[in-house]
């Protein structure tokens, strides 16, 4: 059993000597305000009654109305769970609001559930015309927990000695599918969030209830997405695997645990780092805050109390200054120390996160600060700022990887700096800048190193949400912050990385498990299913070692109880802001990446020494953070969900094959820019070679910069159509019997697209064969098989040629591929294990 002392010491919110100021601020919908909850709740209803809510809500027999609102949100409902939205209604919801249960309240259903767009009229569905927006969504919630105020004494009872403490979560109400439980729907609740960088504010979409990256009629920008965040007065309780969660349950030897160590990349390699080695505890032995109550500003919350509670945000992007550390410990002078290095953009805080000021937005909804665009060349004192270059000698702590600079990893696997460095452009001694991608000889001048590079910023980062409730100090004196990630762009908005965690371990055949992803890192991987602190160096966020819960997706306490509805896959157009939709930390991560401390020797005597903790940070991504994107993506994309796989975009690398293609027009080859400015391969038939981008040379920092990144294009993707084209893929790799990871990456996809019935060779192909395809969901694939050997284009250095014999028709859906042969006939590939 492990030990949870931690969870009984109290946090000041003060932190270690030297920490940050923090500025607490006041929720925007209650400032100034001291009008009732009930009055919020009236003003709703009366606005949206006449946008079809009136007559969806009087389906259910509740009368919006009604002289005394009161009173008719407290009655019993007939509640018709036919009506499109409410199939996921909880069956134990009997009113339009009961007390302290926001799933059980009919109302607050009705208006945070983006499964509730139309409302019955005449016999058929007609659009609502109108959405709350989240402050009134917050004020019906609020109204929930406030209708009849518990006190503290009952909140202690209700606890059954529990303890409590006041705790920030990043909060999402979700369809019954997605929740913990997935029983009905239901608020789900992390300590720790997910927000997203872009060059532009963010916009509400009413009737999804959220907020998506993409700017209608200019593709290239990208929007923000924030996160929401509340505080609740919450209790310490064991995992409930059937109730509160955590969700996707942690268990020794079970396929979840397994899947989270990352394997090697070949047989006889090294073993996983320590700091990721397989967890042996189970999340039943464990201990998680789930909210209890939720906290508000106000007399309607804790009864016979008035409190103000504030919230703070406070980040911090390090890149730069941590690799800069880096190199004075590895005996390199990069150009600078201290003082110069503890000053932005070494080192900066604000321009991060801010919480929104706009009323309609409720309280506390961090918002990414917009950057246009969001990676700039970084300045010091009015110039650009550089840093030496260090030669990449045998045995040094750095070697260039492609053109990019590899910081080494500690012998734990975790990383004090950045991953990789941008190096490609050089200030001269005149404060010219000079492009080496424009160089023949540009990875031989990176690991000769000795010229200044121009640093980039990216303006992700790191950081907490604290709070403060000064008239509940003496009854609840711990109060939790809850880490929050500003983290890069989410390519797939509309895929999570737990959706497809469940649809690997629920649905894929067994006998394609070993085929379907890359094996290095493995399966997609959750951050929500990590089990490590968070960052340890964030001085003031007071985060404990000991506490390896803060990713962690939980239900309120009590929750999970209810009987199973008719729960089903929404097509909910809004990204997620929650752990189970950011990708976990190996390698070291897409949204996050991990340290380790070193070990010590807690009673000073030099007996025995206690292992370090990994702990979880964002000063480990590349530097810009896009640096570390393209080497993600082309790998095989190591991060299914949010990166996306161009893998066939580049040469062969000799160990990654594609997993998930994307189709020919999104990378540059149907008439289309491509996505990254980066064009997919072009056939020379007549020298029967494939022109592939060299990786060294494709420059994601240029790309954003100029704002060159279109992610409408492939933004859009829809989890089925994610999963289609990944299984697809499997089942080709399978028709040429290339099963193992090595026999995969001998053979690349030229074409991808989707296949259609104006296509003849389909057409000869069903003729044929005699099987029936699903549509929806099929695809024509070329493939070329080569040797690995690639060609130097004298006339374009930043291009390689590969030589090919033939080119391989197939056809795929998620069931079978139909194969062309080199004598023109058609074979069916089915699989049935």
């Amino acid at each position: 059993m492990a030990s949870f002392d931690w969870l009984l010491r109290g946090i000041d919110g003060r932190g270690p000597a030297g920490a940050p100021y923090k500025t607490f601020t006041a929720p925007v919908s209650t400032m100034n305000s001291s009008g009732r909850l009930i009055d919020a709740v009236s003003s709703a209803c009366r606005r949206l009654a006449s946008a079809g809510w009136g007559e969806l809500l009087a389906a259910h027999g509740l009368d919006v109305a009604a002289a005394n609102l009161e009173s008719e949100l407290q009655k019993p409902l007939t509640i018709d769970r036919s009506i499109a939205g409410f199939e996921d209604f909880a069956l134990e919801g009997i009113r339009a609001i009961e007390a302290g249960q926001p799933a059980q309240s009919l109302l607050f259903h009705a208006f945070a559930s983006p499964g509730v767009l139309t409302y019955p009229t005449n016999g058929r569905e007609a659009a609502l015309t109108d959405f709350p927006t989240s402050a009134e969504i917050e004020a019906v919630e609020n109204y929930v927990y406030g209708v009849r105020p518990p006190s503290m004494e009952e909140l202690f009872v209700r606890a059954g000695g529990a303890h409590l403490a006041i705790v920030v979560f990043a909060v999402e109400y979700r369809s019954g599918i997605d929740t913990v439980h997935r029983k009905h729907a239901d608020t789900c609740y992390a300590r720790c969030g997910v927000s997203r960088v872009g060059t532009t504010k963010a916009a509400y979409l009413p009737a999804a209830r959220g907020y998506l990256p993409f700017v209608d009629g200019h593709p290239d920008q990208i929007r923000v997405l924030p996160c929401r965040y509340a505080p609740y007065i919450a209790a310490l309780v064991g995992g409930s695997k059937d109730g509160h969660g955590p969700m996707r349950f942690i268990e020794p030897g079970a396929k979840v645990a397994a899947a989270s160590t990352p394997r090697p990349l070949d047989a006889g390699a090294a073993p996983p780092p320590p700091a990721l080695q397989s967890r042996s505890i189970s999340d039943g032995a464990r201990s998680f805050w789930v909210p209890l109550h939720k906290l508000f500003d106000g007399s309607e919350c804790v009864r016979d109390r008035t409190i103000e509670v504030r919230l703070s945000a406070n980040h911090v992007n390090e890149k730069i200054r941590r690799a800069h550390l880096f190199f004075g410990a590895n005996g390199h002078d990069g150009g600078w120390s201290e003082n110069d290095i503890s000053q932005s953009p070494f080192i900066f805080s604000k321009g991060i996160a801010e919480f929104s000021s706009d009323p309609a937005s409720g309280d506390w909804l961090l918002e990414p600060v917009p950057h246009n665009p969001m990676v700039q060349p970084a300045k010091y004192s009015g110039k650009p700022l550089t840093f030496r270059v260090p030669e990449s000698r045998e045995g040094s702590a750095w070697t260039p990887y492609q053109s990019s600079l590899n910081l080494k990893l500690k012998a734990s696997g975790a990383r004090a700096a950045p991953e990789y460095l941008h190096v490609r452009h050089v200030i001269d001694e005149n404060g010219r800048e000079v492009d080496l991608n424009k160089s023949k000889d540009l990875i031989k001048k990176v690991t000769k190193g000795g010229y200044n590079a121009r640093h980039y910023v990216d303006f992700a980062g790191d950081g907490w949400i604290d709070v403060e409730c000064a008239e509940l100090a003496l009854d609840v004196p711990r109060r939790l912050p809850a880490y929050s990630i500003v983290a890069t762009p989410d390519f797939f908005p509309a895929v999570n990385q737990s959706d497809l965690m469940n649809w690997t371990d629920q649905s894929v055949p067994p006998v394609l498990l070993g085929i379907l992803w890359p094996e290095n890192p493995g399966k997609p991987e959750a951050l929500s299913d990590q089990r490590y602190a968070a960052n340890l160096e964030l001085a003031g966020a007071g985060f404990d070692p000991n506490d390896d819960t803060m990713t962690a997706i939980v239900g309120a306490f009590g929750s999970g109880k209810g009987r199973l509805t008719r729960v089903r896959r929404l097509r909910i157009g809004r990204a997620t802001t929650l752990p189970d939709a950011a990708a976990g930390v190996f390698a070291p991560g897409w949204d996050v990446s991990y340290d380790r401390t070193q070990e010590s020797d807690p009673a000073d005597n030099g007996i025995g020494l206690s292992a370090g903790t990994t702990f979880l940070n964002t000063y480990g991504l590349g530097s810009p953070f896009v640096e570390d994107t393209k080497l993600c993506a082309a790998l095989s994309s190591f991060w299914p969900a949010v990166a996306p796989d161009i893998t066939r975009t580049f040469g062969p690398l000799g160990k990654y094959a594609t997993a998930t293609p994307l189709t020919d027009d999104v990378i540059g080859l149907g008439g289309s820019p491509a996505w990254d400015g980066v064009q997919g391969p072009i056939v020379d038939a007549k020298r029967k070679v494939i022109e592939y981008s060299s990786l060294a040379y494709g420059d994601y920092v240029e790309v954003a910069t100029r704002n060159g990144f279109r992610i409408d294009v492939i933004g859009r993707t829809s989890k089925e159509e994610y999963v289609a084209r990944t299984i697809a893929m499997a089942r080709v790799y399978a028709a040429l019997e290339a099963t193992s990871r090595l026999d995969k990456a001998k053979w690349s996809v030229l074409s991808f697209r989707r296949a259609t019935q104006t296509d003849q060779e389909l057409n000869d192909a069903l003729k044929v064969t005699k099987r029936k395809v699903l549509s929806e969901f099929l695809y024509r694939f070329e493939l070329v098989r080569h040797d690995g050997r690639t060609i130097a284009d004298k006339a374009k250095f930043d291009k390689v040629l590969v030589p090919y014999r033939s080119i391989v028709l197939l056809f795929a859906d998620p069931s079978i591929v139909l194969h062309k042969l080199d004598d023109g006939t058609w074979k069916v590939h089915e699989l049935r294990r």
